[in-house]
């Protein structure tokens, strides 16, 4: 399809001053070309102005560096290696802007593997006329910026890109999840210069001023940590995005209902977990599929200083700025709401710098409850391991900020700030898991009791077969 996306009249105020920020691109961003073309030319115009703004334009050891380092750039871009129904399924999944708005403006965020996803995407916001920006996951081409660049270039490309967020009303997030290539490590005290700018924009985000819809999809990356097989692992991904999900949610709903009268919620396991944590006041919320993709959780924040007790899980964990370093089987003991202690099988030095990136990093920020009967084991994937059927996550870093969700008045800030926002899941399921609100048990061994909430325990299962989508009729349920 061709398309004149890029001419001066283009949607976006942030494409019209591109050629004149990249001059010898003029050619390529002024004349109508096929969109997947395009879509690369942006990303590089995008990758030079970011250069440019840095002060690294001219820095030989940045460009020594910058040459040497993992990258992918648009042409090498993949799909998931999925039925294309199921791409595009996802993309429409995705899709969150309001044809018809005058003031809407969508940030599209892509990366690897998903190249026709993201041009499913950006000629949709061509076609129904909305504003819209690109922007791309390039995480070793930011740490050499930040490596390299003096602080002023830093706060220069931050200030750049909050910038380009002033106008966003939603934003849109399709990549892989673990980048694939070497991670390089990132200048700490750069970083955070960096963060601390870009938390202007984050935090927009976070309160629910910009609306966003995102998917991380599984990488081999992911495969190799979670021990999965990668061609198990992508129809794990899409089947979880497969559920009955009306049904999930007027389940949801009654637990929600349930949560939101409680004063105390409390975890148990077989492998020492015994925490708890006062909610009075907060309100959960019913996330499905608006905001992430694959659902589902519910959500809500304990009290900053409530949370006591002791966390065993038992897993892999990536924390943030790691650089995909792994700590395994975590124990951490709360005190009012403080990670005083904790200890890892492996991995332990990773865990500690992570909590001494930010003050806020040893509080908690949310408290959920994982929903989706599809997925029954733990994952490191840091979107799906919030949504593990039979689990209980708390954020260690930032509260959100948000008074509304799906139109539903909400109460979930606790008040704790950081750069972060990092979900530590631990299972219930298949460890003797169980769940007390104000005392009275809701769930045993990972299951919940109450028959309004089977949906939650066994999924399509649940169904009739003769009412389930074909897929799922003869589906190979596991008994358990």
């Amino acid at each position: 399809m061709q398309s004149p996306l890029f001419a001066p009249v283009s949607l976006s105020p942030f494409f019209v001053d591109l050629p004149e920020r990249v001059p010898d691109l003029r050619e390529a961003l002024l004349t109508p070309v096929d969109l997947d073309h395009a879509i690369g030319v942006i990303q590089d115009a995008r990758t030079r102005i970011k250069i440019a703004l840095s002060g690294l334009s001219e820095d030989a050891a940045f460009a020594a560096a910058l040459a040497r380092a993992d990258r992918k750039m648009w042409p090498d871009y993949a799909d998931p290696q999925v039925d294309p129904a199921l791409r595009r399924g996802l993309a429409d999944k995705l899709y969150n802007a309001r044809k018809g708005f005058p003031e809407e403006h969508v940030i599209v965020h892509l990366g690897d593997p998903a190249r026709e996803i993201g041009v499913f995407l950006v000629r949709r916001l061509y076609e129904e006329g909305v504003s819209f920006d690109l922007e791309f996951y390039d995480p070793n081409l930011d740490a050499l910026i930040v490596n390299h660049a003096g602080e002023a270039g830093v706060c220069t490309v931050a200030e750049d890109l909050v910038r380009r967020y002033a106008p966003a009303t939603r934003r849109i997030v399709c990549r892989g999840n673990r980048f694939e290539g070497s991670l390089l490590e990132t200048d700490s005290y750069k970083r955070a210069i960096f963060d601390s700018i870009l938390s202007k924009a984050i935090e927009r985000v976070s309160s629910g001023e910009i609306f966003f819809t995102l998917t991380t999809i599984p990488t081999r990356r992911d495969a190799e940590i979670d021990l999965i097989p990668y061609e198990a692992y992508l129809p794990l991904y899409f089947e979880m995005i497969d559920q009955p999900w009306d049904l999930i949610s007027d389940a949801q709903k009654y637990l929600i209902a349930l949560l939101d009268r409680a004063s105390h919620l409390r975890f148990v396991n077989d492998w020492g977990t015994d925490v708890g944590m006062d909610i009075d006041g907060f309100t959960f919320c019913n996330s499905m599929n608006a905001k992430n993709v694959p659902g589902s959780e519910v959500f809500s924040a304990p009290r900053r200083d409530s949370v006591n007790g002791r966390i065993v899980s038992k897993g892999r964990f990536v924390p943030p700025g790691s650089a995909g370093g792994v700590t395994e089987d975590l124990m951490m003991t709360f005190e009012d709401g403080y990670l005083k202690d904790f200890s890892a099988r492996s991995g332990a030095t990773y865990f500690e710098a992570f909590l001494n990136r930010d003050p806020g990093n040893r509080y908690t920020g949310e408290i959920g409850i994982g929903t989706n009967p599809h997925l029954k084991h733990h994952l490191t994937n840091t979107l799906l391991v919030e949504k593990i059927g039979g689990s209980f996550h708390l954020a260690l870093g930032r509260a959100y900020s948000l008074t509304e969700y799906e139109g539903v008045a909400v109460n979930v800030d606790n008040g704790n700030r950081s750069i972060d926002h990092w979900d530590l899941t631990t299972m219930l399921y298949g460890c003797g898991g169980k769940i007390y609100v104000d005392g009275a048990e809701i769930m045993r061994d990972g299951r919940f009791l109450a028959s309004e909430l089977e949906v939650l325990n066994r999924g399509w299962a649940s169904v009739p077969p003769e009412k389930r989508p074909s897929y799922w009729q003869h589906y190979p349920f596991s008994e358990d």
